[in-house]
């Protein structure tokens, strides 16, 4: 018998020994589907993993149970710093270990996690080994980026807006948000909701058919418009909370969801691009009013017949 299998014995033994001896798959709660729980030993072979866990790291059980260390799930500079070992030793020592920190799926995709690690006892009471909960927060910190993100345009673009005072119209009272749009144009609104409704729709498609749509594009156009009835950053809020109302109501759970994630990413692009257009709209009325300065000369441009460009007259 080589090495190997003597020690792939060892460990079933000592797998079929605690889940004989300890209540292992009752803690693992098998039905809290949405966490990775795993039970592991002190030498760090995995004696049990549950459904949720195969759904966030993305291995099948088989692939893990006795077969891998529990240190494959975290980053690598991770257990070469001795962080693991630290935990496990506060673990010990407290009975129960919780941080905020990096995972490992089997990808190799490095995730952001809440990790709770707790003691397990077999039914004598004796300590024999411990149990790891974790929760994936990718989608936690994709909601906190985006609306991070959305606050970040929404600064900038009341500060494009303060640089760029609109005109003396009858806009004005509308300018940059400052009257809402669905009061103003409520007709308008509706149009510009339904086109981003639609939107909606290809970015769904896209997702699960995995085809390519414009849809960039198509909001950067609604961005123009937008930008056009200088309306502004609440303006852009509305419009996507109004279409994914509508489009989440008539929803089941797990559609209405895709709504949301997709619905995330399309605001972000909507706003840049409303913000692109306005920094545009700034920098050539910064222009506009550079040439008007009272007591400048204008200039003006004629063709030159002997030369390949115009040649400025006057002062």
């Amino acid at each position: 018998m080589t090495v190997k299998e003597a020690s792939n014995l060892l460990i079933q033994d000592r797998i079929r020994e605690l889940r004989e001896n300890t209540d292992f798959v009752s803690t693992l709660l098998e039905s809290l589907v949405g966490y990775a729980i795993i039970a592991a030993d002190f030498d760090g072979n995995i004696i049990a993993f549950n459904e949720g866990a195969c759904e966030i790291y993305g291995y099948a059980p088989e692939e893990i149970i006795g077969q891998q260390s529990i240190e494959i799930f975290f980053p690598v500079d991770f257990i070469e710093a001795g962080k693991l070992q630290e935990i496990i030793d506060g673990l010990i020592e407290t009975g129960r270990f919780s941080y905020e920190g990096e995972k490992v799926r089997k990808s190799g995709e490095v995730f952001p996690a809440q990790i709770l690690f707790t003691l397990t006892k077999d039914r004598s009471g004796r300590v024999v080994g411990f149990i790891e909960i974790v929760a994936d927060l990718t989608e936690r910190k994709k909601v906190e980026d985006a609306n991070l993100r959305i606050e970040q345009l929404e600064q900038e673009l009341e500060s494009l807006a303060r640089l760029s005072p609109p005109q003396r119209t009858a806009a004005t009272a509308q300018a940059f948000g400052l009257q809402p749009l669905e009061q103003s144009s409520p007709d308008l609104f509706k149009q510009l909701v339904c086109r981003y409704g639609d939107l909606m729709e290809l970015a769904v498609e896209q997702r699960a058919f995995r085809v390519k749509h414009d849809i960039s594009g198509k909001l950067q156009d609604i961005a123009e418009e937008i930008g056009f009835l200088q309306a502004g950053p609440r303006d852009v809020v509305e419009i996507h909370t109004s279409a994914l109302r509508k489009k989440t109501g008539a929803a089941n759970q797990a559609r209405a969801q895709i709504y949301i994630e997709e619905g995330r990413i399309m605001v972000l692009q909507l706003m840049g691009h409303l913000v692109s257009h306005y920094r545009t709209y700034s920098m050539g009325a910064a222009a506009v009013k550079t040439r008007e300065k009272p007591g400048r000369k204008k200039r003006t441009l004629s063709v030159n017949n002997e030369n390949k460009y115009p040649v400025a007259k006057g002062g």
